[in-house]
């Protein structure tokens, strides 16, 4: 059972307005007041163990607020924040949700694992994909948000501290992301610079693994595909997650030589597999905008797969929607010199960009990717069902395969097999995994369909 505590009508606070929903959401006026709220909902008996329970700490910003003041009035800031808060109330596992400044709040997620945290927090940043409406007004919103684990030996001041650094370092470097704390932060300012420098040894000091998603056909129920996803192994930091070092990758031109890392280290681990005579999966790897639109992306790619020995049938490229429709004369030359390699090509994200379905029919496309966001809600949001629905059938149309991204839940799964989605990927079938866990997973299987019920 989920462990919900929430802290309300305090000394030191006072409730937000008029919310309409079931809880109410506590509102600070001074921040050391958040410590003792924390204390006190991570001091109760939890439902999991404390062995493996995971606390963190997520610092909220809304991004741009004060030109909603100014746009609009401060009566409409205070409905969006009405609305904000309610929306933040519905995260599982979610402990504490604290208004902690005019447009900041912060929330306590406990879960039982690390790759459960993971996906609670993907949700957090996605819960404002969909616009709010009120007062016949339509806005959407971006929000920075900064992580910070509460696990011992960090106290909870100092987790406090260092979600504002992670806060602070989203909203320094662009705003609407998500950075999780690590020590780099503690350095003011230089950080990005010392970053990018260490990103370059990582590369060249192979700091760098590969993570695996499967992929899973949901009328054999075998898995077909496994993409891969890269993450940086800090000699001292640990692991990095990507939402950390992609964006400054592709700020500063890195990207390039990440990519091709990526996709030599995936050709060269498939070849491995196939020499082993384990893990007949295709491979699929995420080609990014800057790199599909260097010049000589195609070349480089088909130099790396004929220099790794691998049979380009076993690759597929994830292209984003929006990095196709840049120059579409160019774009359909180059996925040619793909495909008549034997590559396949699946369009990722598909549905949030702003392609034109004229030009759609004349791509040589594989897979189509329907993007998380209108998953995620596919159970209770009937414009979700029924954009999920179109794509599915436009996929069936085209004679391609369509993939659910991001399906976490049972109810999800349900509802996909009767719009007749081919294919899922999730938390649900799996979190991305190290080769290890890759290979133990064939051992355990013995390579035998992997079914969900």
């Amino acid at each position: 059972m989920k462990s919900v505590w929430r802290l309300f009508h305090l000394a030191t606070a006072t409730t937000l307005g008029t919310l309409r929903s079931t809880h109410q959401v506590t509102r600070i006026h001074h921040r050391h007041n958040l410590q003792d709220l924390i204390h006190k909902a991570i001091r109760p008996p939890r439902s999991v163990s404390s062995a493996s329970s995971s606390c963190v700490l997520l610092m909220l910003d809304i991004d741009r607020f004060r030109h909603i003041n100014a746009s609009f009035g401060y009566r409409y800031g205070d409905l969006l924040l009405h609305q904000v808060a309610e929306r933040l109330q519905t995260v599982p596992h979610c402990d504490l949700v604290v208004q902690t400044g005019d447009d900041e709040f912060g929330l306590l997620l406990c879960t039982e694992s690390q790759e459960q945290m993971a996906s609670l927090t993907y949700q957090v940043q996605h819960l404002f994909d969909k616009p709010f409406l009120f007062m016949e007004q339509i806005c959407y919103i971006n929000v920075s948000i900064g992580t910070s684990q509460i696990n011992p030996p960090v106290s909870i001041e100092q987790a406090m501290q260092q979600a504002d650094r992670a806060l602070l370092a989203a909203k320094q470097t662009g705003k609407n992301k998500l950075v999780a704390y690590h020590s780099l932060l503690q350095q003011p300012f230089t950080n990005q610079v010392q970053m990018e420098t260490e990103l370059r040894q990582a590369i060249i000091e192979n700091q760098l693994m590969l993570y695996y998603q499967p992929r899973l056909e949901l009328s054999t129920g075998n898995i077909i595909c496994l993409e891969a996803l890269v993450r940086w192994n800090h000699p001292t930091l640990g692991l990095i997650p990507p939402n950390e070092f992609i964006p400054l990758a592709e700020e500063s031109g890195l990207i390039l030589s990440l990519g091709e890392w990526v996709l030599r280290e995936a050709c060269l681990q498939k070849v491995r597999w196939l020499e082993a005579g384990i893990l007949n999966y295709q491979i699929a790897v995420n080609i990014s905008p800057c790199q599909f639109q260097d010049e000589g992306f195609s070349d480089k790619a088909i130099h790396i797969i004929e220099k790794t020995g691998i049979d380009p049938s076993y690759l597929e490229f994830e292209i984003t929607e929006s990095s196709i429709m840049q120059n579409m004369e160019t774009t359909i030359a180059v996925l040619e010199k793909l495909c008549n390699k034997g590559i396949s090509i699946s369009i990722d994200d598909f549905g949030i960009g702003y392609s034109s379905l004229n030009y759609l029919k004349h791509f040589p496309i594989h897979c189509l990717k329907i993007d998380r966001s209108f998953v995620q809600n596919i159970q209770c949001n009937k414009d979700d069902l029924a954009i999920t629905n179109a794509i599915i059938h436009l996929g069936h149309a085209l004679n391609v395969q369509v993939v659910a991204e991001g399906v976490e839940e049972l109810s999800q799964l349900e509802i996909l097999k009767e719009t007749t989605c081919t294919t899922i990927q999730g938390y649900l079938l799996s979190p991305p995994v190290s080769v290890y866990e890759i290979e133990r997973s064939f051992d355990q299987y013995n390579n035998r369909p992997v079914m969900i019920s």
